[in-house]
């Protein structure tokens, strides 16, 4: 299934806890242990703020904390949540230059970069685009954008934990992500890690912000906490998820998926059905988009039937696409019977057009 997750038995107990103060040394003690091995997955030196929203908070967040309003940003546009990204940036009076690419294809790295120009503030990147099955080649990105006075701002909503990220490695500016997604939690806090470049623009930011203010955040972060009420029992689950993570190992975790995708392509392509993605190359290795035109609605319910859950598409797809996650807590068997119950759903569909 897609995000929120199915949440690990392990993760589930682990929020059956007593209620502690967000100013207890217990609360502080979880903060500090969750951001500093939340580093080693973004794979950063650069402190992880903790947010209390969805990963759409956080990515209003770093317009707010990043930029001011007139700046000029690039956005690769391959699906719903890049174009969020320019829509939400339009909201605050960013100047928003769209790079549109058909549904299904990742982003070219030499196209975007025409329309990168020195007025150029940042480039706004979706890591994993869950809504069409493809991942962006970030480390081409931050090769690209490297010495240049944009900022490379990356969206790993439903990659960070499933699918590869060097954050300081890849020159990435500003990097985020929620905790419903591949971190098998539920949902509620995002995580948002920020370079030296970034701060040093966090300190220009013209626009006025109290909940999201990345400074106050900061210096609430060097005691291990944060400004107001955190979602603590999202934070004791993803401590948990956090501790299976490592205790599985990131590489060991990338590996599954991308086996895991791979058998489930193989599969539904032997069934006869069609991938969204024009490139298997940058296809997910966390979450799949099936191209069925006209008929999603008629796969999501025939396998629901089968105690199959599997997710819809999203606009302009919404007809013609399901999504079939395998990151987190998803195994070879699951994958195994899925692809049995899509079969007998795919024989009997063409028996009733037969």
């Amino acid at each position: 299934m897609i995000g929120p997750t199915a949440i690990p038995g392990r993760v589930l107990r682990a929020m059956n806890h007593i209620s502690i103060s967000h100013r207890s040394k217990e609360y502080s003690a979880v903060h500090e242990r969750v951001t500093t091995n939340l580093k080693k997955v973004f794979n950063t030196k650069n402190e992880v703020l903790v947010l209390t929203s969805s990963g759409t908070g956080a990515m209003e967040a770093v317009i707010l904390n990043c930029f001011s309003a007139g700046d000029e940003i690039v956005v690769p546009v391959i699906g719903k949540f890049s174009e969020q990204y320019a829509q939400m940036a339009e909201i605050y009076g960013l100047k928003v230059k769209r790079v549109m690419f058909e549904y299904g294809r990742t982003a070219d790295v030499e196209i975007v970069m025409k329309e990168v120009t020195s007025s150029t503030k940042g480039v706004f990147v979706v890591h994993n685009e869950s809504s069409t099955g493809i991942y962006n080649d970030i480390e081409a990105f931050g090769k690209a954008l490297k010495d240049t006075n944009a900022l490379l701002v990356v969206d790993s909503v439903s990659g960070l934990g499933g699918l590869e990220i060097r954050m300081d490695e890849w020159n990435i500016d500003a990097a985020l992500t929620s905790s419903q997604k591949a971190l098998m939690s539920p949902a509620g806090l995002a995580f948002v890690a920020l370079s030296e470049k970034a701060w040093s623009k966090v300190e220009c930011s013209s626009f006025p912000k109290y909940y999201f203010d990345f400074k106050i955040a900061r210096k609430f972060n060097e005691v291990h906490q944060t400004l107001t009420t955190p979602a603590v029992y999202t934070l004791f689950a993803v401590d948990e998820a956090l501790k299976m993570i490592f205790e599985e190992g990131l590489e060991n975790i990338y590996i599954r998926n991308k086996n895991n995708t791979k058998r489930l392509l193989e599969g539904i392509k032997e069934t006869g059905l069609n991938l969204l993605a024009k490139d298997e190359k940058f296809a997910s290795p966390t979450l799949t988009a099936v191209h069925v035109p006209g008929k999603s609605k008629y796969f999501i319910s025939e396998l629901a039937k089968r105690d199959v859950i599997v997710g819809g598409g999203m606009p302009p797809l919404t007809e013609d696409v399901f999504r079939v996650g395998t990151m987190g807590y998803v195994s070879k068997n699951d994958v195994t019977v899925f692809l049995h119950e899509l079969k007998d759903v795919v024989k009997n569909l063409n028996l009733s057009l037969n």
